[in-house]
């Protein structure tokens, strides 16, 4: 299973993008970088960020890294939870993302994303969401859980980023 945007570029070209969409037809979460400085001296463990001199940062080990919101095989029903331990469907190495940071719902078709609480709290597209209230996403949306930048793609969006790259 690839694991990075790059890898799945390769699996675009490899398939096409008919047969992408066919074999990769879950959302996805693509992780852009950090939002803000973190002092790599500080950090224990996760993710490291870098100051390249020129005020832009790079992130190392999350940076480009493919999240697919989906149920793992035999877990329980319900929504797909996301936080920092190995316990959530979605686990996210980063100590700036809750331990149950919060969980994605599809009902009624469409995906909603709600916070559970979380210390660091969840931005949708530069707006905080309210703990427990849902959001709907719509695709193409810049979701921060802590300091961690990530976009939600569906299939075709995820396509056209991949594309990009």
């Amino acid at each position: 299973m690839p694991t990075y945007a790059t890898d799945y570029k390769e699996e675009l070209q490899r398939l096409g993008p008919a047969g992408f969409q066919r074999a990769y037809f879950q959302p996805v979460l693509v992780t852009l970088g950090m939002a803000g400085e973190i002092n790599p001296m500080a950090s224990s463990g996760g993710t490291s960020v870098v100051n390249l001199n020129d005020g832009t940062f790079a992130c190392t080990r999350l940076t480009g890294r493919v999240f697919l919101v989906v149920k793992p095989h035999n877990s329980m029903h319900g929504p797909i939870s996301v936080g920092r331990t190995s316990e959530n469907d979605i686990a996210i190495p980063e100590y700036s993302v809750s331990k149950r940071h919060c969980i994605i719902a599809r009902v009624d078709g469409e995906y909603r994303l709600t916070d559970m609480g979380s210390t660091n709290g969840t931005i949708v597209d530069g707006m905080p969401l309210v703990p427990q209230k849902p959001r709907r996403l719509r695709g193409g949306e810049t979701v921060s859980l802590g300091r961690l930048m990530l976009v939600f793609y569906f299939p075709e969006g995820f396509i056209r980023h991949l594309q990009a790259l």
